[in-house]
């Protein structure tokens, strides 16, 4: 099975001359690597979806967004439509990533309106979940996961279960928060356990094994088998890395 490889670009590539030296470096030197055992995903800032549609979808890579709103259009001054994002091409979408939830406010119950409205559309939809270093330290991390996952899911149509991808993201580990190191191997596996034994009493056996899970939070070549391969996750969202091409193609070659 393939594994799911987001890049997570985020508030970067500001400038056109940016935009245009990711794009020229990621494609000559996407030449050198295979994707046969994985499904690249670039999540780009909404201004920029056009132009990666455009430049990469024909190279076997699948281009999304970071964020939608949670109504598909109307008077929303600034707000990004699922609706729109599908209709430019647009197959994947970022939702309840911490800096959401810390810069805007996001509550589960948003994040939940918001899934709702992106899987109806179609859009493949990464929900972000993980704890602070606090809530760590207190050992809170399957209480937190679970409220989380009872919040964010809540009345979600189990229809659209093959339209979910769940990302392990302890805030903690996310790069911009100066980590002293990523979660090791038996820690990450911890959590993919207690996600699964969540998803199983919420759908059952057949339904949660639709859903595929992630680990996001400092990824880079040097730790992917740890955070990735060892710990049996199903891809990763990677985020600081993703900004250098080849760095993030690293990542991919790594996963042979």
């Amino acid at each position: 099975m393939k594994k799911i490889i987001v890049a997570n670009l985020k508030m970067n590539l500001v400038l056109k001359f940016e935009l245009d030296r990711w794009i020229k470096n990621f494609l000559q030197q996407r030449q050198n690597v295979s994707f046969n055992k994985t499904e690249i995903v670039i999540c780009t800032p909404a201004l920029h979806l056009d132009n990666f549609v455009k430049e990469l979808k024909s190279f076997d890579v699948k281009i999304g967004a970071q964020d939608c709103f949670w109504e598909r259009k109307g008077s929303y001054t600034g707000g990004v439509s699922a609706t729109a994002v599908k209709s430019l091409g647009g197959e994947y979408v970022i939702l309840g990533h911490s800096e959401r939830r810390k810069y805007f406010g996001e509550t589960n119950e948003i994040i939940s309106l918001k899934l709702k409205t992106s899987t109806s559309v179609g859009l493949k939809s990464i929900l972000c979940v993980g704890e602070t270093m606090e809530e760590r330290k207190k050992d809170l991390t399957g209480q937190v996961l679970n409220r989380q996952l009872s919040d964010c899911l809540n009345n979600f149509p189990q229809g659209r279960l093959d339209k979910l991808l769940l990302c392990y993201e302890p805030i903690w580990a996310i790069s911009s928060n100066d980590p002293v190191a990523p979660p090791t191997t038996d820690e990450i596996m911890t959590a993919r356990l207690m996600i699964k034994k969540m998803l199983v009493r919420k759908y059952g056996a057949k339904l949660a094994e639709k859903i595929k899970i992630l680990y996001g939070g400092s990824v880079n070549q040097r730790n992917i088998e740890e955070v990735c391969l060892n710990s049996g996750m199903d891809g990763v969202l990677v985020g600081k890395a993703s900004l250098v091409p080849n760095e993030f193609l690293g990542i991919v070659k790594r996963i042979k």
